[in-house]
């Protein structure tokens, strides 16, 4: 009967009935669950005050999405720490695509030498986090993209830290999604990444910044590091002095009347580019690991053309096809046309030059107040004209003095004297003890 009443309400009422609901009982709720939670974190931790190790578990769902690399590592070579990796399972797109990313992402660890498991036992029963017992649990990412038990079940019942998965540079409508969920509102400690975000999180949480911690981006150590060194790989398939050049579509194609991607819009014509200019570029096609899944459910792509798109940036001579880890791409590339979220902060600590791609929906209205200082450091396109301008000027490599600034800003403010990493570290040490 229920469902036949919701059928019924026309789709305005609906959406308005929602909103009053959000900015009623969803935050009273919310409220209440912080409190209820800050008592739980009390609680919890008593109980690991006096240990020796403090067990650790970071919950995983895309090795792409991984940023917080250093801090595990540094978690490994602390005693005080006892680190470990559960893939859970990315339920969103059904059991096949589900089964693959667990792969995919334990392949990853496991070439790295971490310690990892999957959350999916050979005979398929389900891991309980109970039977690893944490002290703590490290989420990488603030949506319901998993498995009950390694989402809500697990907030609500550990110590549970955040870092997010992006530089945060987004803030969509009332900013719900990236800062103010029930999870970040349960959460024992979030750290955040810039001023910009820290400051949406006062505003949107109802924690009110008491969970948040400011420490600057753990996800940009490795690539910083690896710059410094000088000692990246070589990713590319040839080094015959041909400009190396990334396309990095993200995966917000259509949604709620907005795309943030231009995929849809330019995926012919990045192809045609490709041709044209093959005997001066090579290309690297690095889309967002979700924008496959979703151009086999679109009405217009489906599974073989989307194959046949994918092969394609795989299998020409002046062409690739990058799915896995971005630092060494980043660090032996020439430069980068994208419509990315956290890319737009962080190829810019390259100081190599890049394009955004602003789409007909989204003329920079989404971002926050770091993101569109990002922005602003950039080339800006919004038509297929101004990417043929960019490539024509890539010969010279130079950057904006606005580009200098922002990433010789940030890093002072950040990695001046402390990385973010030992800031995290510290900071859950000093709340334990």
């Amino acid at each position: 009967m229920l469902d036949v009443i919701k059928s019924a309400i026309p789709s305005l009422v609906k959406r308005e009935l929602y909103s009053v609901k959000q900015k009623t009982y969803d935050q009273w709720y919310k409220k209440r669950l912080f409190k209820k939670m800050q008592i739980k974190h009390t609680e919890l931790i008593e109980q690991v005050k006096g240990k020796q190790k403090i067990r650790v578990v970071f919950l995983a769902i895309h090795e792409s999405v991984w940023k917080v690399d250093p801090v595990f590592k540094k978690m490994l070579e602390d005693p005080f720490f006892e680190p470990e990796i559960l893939i859970c399972p990315y339920t969103v797109y059904g059991e096949e695509r589900m089964l693959e990313d667990m792969q995919q992402a334990y392949n990853y660890f496991i070439s790295k030498g971490y310690p990892v498991r999957k959350a999916r036992e050979e005979d398929g029963s389900w891991v309980k986090l109970s039977d690893i017992k944490p002290d703590i649990v490290f989420f990488t990412n603030p949506h319901n993209l998993t498995r009950k038990e390694y989402y809500e079940d697990a907030y609500l019942n550990y110590l549970s830290c955040y870092v997010p998965y992006h530089h945060e540079v987004g803030s969509f409508g009332s900013s719900e999604s990236q800062y103010g969920q029930s999870f970040h509102a349960a959460q024992w400690a979030i750290f955040s990444s810039h001023k910009s975000s820290y400051e949406l999180f006062n505003k949107t949480s109802p924690s009110k910044c008491v969970n948040v911690f400011l420490t600057g981006y753990p996800g940009i150590e490795e690539l910083l590091e690896t710059k410094d060194r000088g000692s990246y790989r070589d990713v590319w398939k040839t080094n015959d002095g041909r400009l190396r050049v990334i396309w990095a579509p993200h995966h917000i194609i259509e949604e709620h009347g907005v795309s943030q991607s231009n995929f849809l819009k330019y995926s012919k014509k990045m192809k045609d580019l490709a041709k044209e200019y093959k005997d001066e570029i090579i290309w690297s096609f690095k889309p967002h690991p979700i924008l496959k899944s979703k151009l086999y459910l679109h009405p217009e792509w489906g599974v073989k053309r989307t194959n046949d798109y994918f092969d394609f940036w795989s299998s020409q001579p002046y062409t690739q096809l990058n799915l896995d880890d971005y630092v060494n791409l980043f660090l032996s590339s020439d430069a980068m046309i994208h419509d990315c979220g956290s890319f737009l902060a962080e190829y810019l600590y390259m100081k190599k030059p890049v394009l955004y791609n602003l789409t007909d929906s989204h003329k920079g209205q989404f971002f926050n107040e770091f993101g569109l200082e990002a922005l602003n450091s950039c080339n800006v396109s919004t038509s297929l004209e101004d990417i043929t301008v960019f490539l024509k000027s890539l010969k010279d490599k130079e950057i904006t003095e606005k580009h200098k600034l922002f990433v010789d800003t940030y890093l002072d403010e950040f990695f001046g004297y402390e990385k973010p990493s030992d800031r995290i570290l510290n900071i859950i040490k000093e709340n334990i003890k």
